[in-house]
């Protein structure tokens, strides 16, 4: 409800989706579906929240993509606080930016599940073999999970790449290299 003047009335609220605010019917039962979900990938998060929100609400199908990145950006923030983290950021810059993170070879992955055994962040999922589920968890710069896999099927980009990335993005963001 937007208030106690409106009962029956679903919340809205004012989300900025390219250039211009737009109305969000229902966004905080959006909100609140898609924090039962917390155990899922970030993937399965955003399925739950398109879905939520096309429950709720017009969206042009053109502009799906468009509506849920803006939702998705404020829910990650909601998610932070409700699981006690920061701001998903590195250095001043938004986490989905740094490529950084675990790549699983899967002719050589045996399944055997050191790396999800070992990642606190569930950068990992184990089907048949591993796979990276929640690619942005994976804090930057760390290579931990390589010497847990036997197999030698992990691989992640060079610290050179990393370290040039970071610079073109430190001057993207205006952050100074700290």
């Amino acid at each position: 409800m937007c208030g106690p003047c409106c009962r029956g009335k679903p919340n809205v609220k004012q989300v900025r989706i390219g250039s211009q605010d737009v109305g969000i019917s229902g966004y905080d039962e959006i909100m609140a579906e898609a924090l039962k979900h917390l155990d899922k990938t970030d993937e399965e998060q955003k399925s739950v929240i398109l879905r939520e929100l096309l429950a709720r609400n017009y969206v042009p199908k053109p502009a799906e993509n468009e509506y849920l990145g803006a939702i998705w950006d404020e829910f990650k923030q909601l998610r932070a606080k409700r699981l006690g983290q920061l701001e998903e950021r590195y250095h001043g810059i938004p986490r989905e930016e740094i490529p950084w993170f675990p790549r699983v070879d899967d002719e050589r992955c045996t399944g055997c599940g050191a790396c999800v055994k070992f990642c606190q962040k569930g950068v990992y999922v184990l089907d048949d073999k591993a796979k990276v589920a929640n690619p942005y968890r994976c804090v930057v710069s760390c290579t931990g999970c390589l010497s847990q896999c036997k197999d030698g099927a992990l691989s992640f980009p060079t610290l050179i790449e990393l370290r040039d990335l970071m610079k073109a993005l430190r001057q993207k963001y205006g952050v100074l290299p700290g």
